[in-house]
């Protein structure tokens, strides 16, 4: 009995240990963001490291009237370059992973503009497969056009989620893998998520339309992403597993918020880009890092996922 029990107890240990050196692997090699600036004028992109490595890069991409719209097209972890034409409906994007170069025409993506409001471009993952789709949200009458890429961007997917004056605000909330298509809704304050693991529409009164900026983003590193406004300086995160509420001030009324997972480490870091300097305010340690990177004209591309909290009519 004794040698059954220390062989049971070994198999615990060992599995123990297993999963323990997983999450270790899966941390380390978690890709950290970059920090990127683009000058619309101009059509160029730079880049540069978030660490003290200070790796440096620098393309010409797009042309006048495209609209920026990095993300991850190619599943490697980092952001590819890439721009919507919304006069033809392409999408031209530059793989990180090998400088591929992408080009996707969906006449779906043509810029429309009912009730003085314009599609938005909404790229995501929202298939699951680890890489972003192509997707434009349509202000007017709330659907989601999703051109998937599990399929090669061969086929389509519409859901019907919002209203006009809404603000699209996508992400994981639910920690499933995969981005909920997601609205919040000035006129009441309120934020309405369709949760993609369950079907379940989720709607929580949270934030100051106006005043706010919608920066959703998973900043207790729990898989999912937080409902979350920075105003005037100050973040103000409400974690949907526990319902906890955390006020953090880091930042100025000036400044343009840029919430990233900087480190590496899983969970989205507080930062801000202010006057050609980043101030990030790593997660775990914690460390508070101010790094030089930006010049006039410029504009650093991740703000893309803060949000106005008021549509203005175009």
């Amino acid at each position: 009995m004794l040698n059954y029990y220390s062989k049971f107890e070994n198999r615990l240990l060992t599995l123990f240990v297993a999963v323990l050196i997983a999450l270790a692997f899966a941390i380390s090699s978690a890709k950290a963001a970059e920090l990127t600036m683009v000058n619309s004028a101009t059509n160029i992109w730079r880049t540069r490291s978030a660490d003290s490595e200070g790796s440096f890069s620098a393309f010409q991409w797009g042309i006048k009237g495209d609209v920026q719209v990095p993300a991850d097209y190619d599943g490697d972890g980092s952001q590819d370059l890439a721009v919507w034409r919304p006069s033809s409906g392409t999408w031209y994007i530059l793989g990180s992973q090998n400088g591929k170069f992408s080009q996707v025409t969906w006449d779906v993506t043509r810029i429309s503009k009912l009730n003085n409001f314009k599609d938005v471009a909404v790229p995501a993952d929202y298939d699951g497969d680890g890489m972003s789709d192509i997707a434009i949200w349509n202000p007017a009458n709330g659907k989601w056009f999703v051109l998937t890429s599990k399929s090669n961007f061969t086929a389509s997917t519409t859901v019907e989620w919002g209203a006009s004056g809404d603000v699209p605000v996508p992400a994981d909330y639910d920690g499933d893998g995969r981005t909920d298509a997601a609205v919040f809704r000035p006129r009441q304050n309120r934020w309405l998520i369709a949760q993609s693991r369950t079907g379940d529409l989720v709607s929580h009164e949270f934030g100051v339309a106006g005043k706010d900026i919608l920066v959703p983003a998973d900043y207790t590193g729990d898989g999912r992403a937080d409902i979350a406004v920075y105003r005037a300086g100050t973040w103000h995160v409400f974690d949907l597993a526990t319902k906890e509420i955390e006020i953090f001030s880091f930042g100025y009324a000036d400044a343009q918020p840029v919430p990233a997972d900087y480190n590496g480490d899983g969970t989205t870091d507080f930062a801000f880009y202010r006057d050609g300097s980043w101030h990030i305010y790593e997660s775990g340690e914690p460390l508070l890092r101010v790094i030089r990177f930006g010049a006039a004209g410029e504009v650093p591309l991740n703000s893309l996922c803060a949000k106005a909290s008021l549509v203005t009519v175009r």
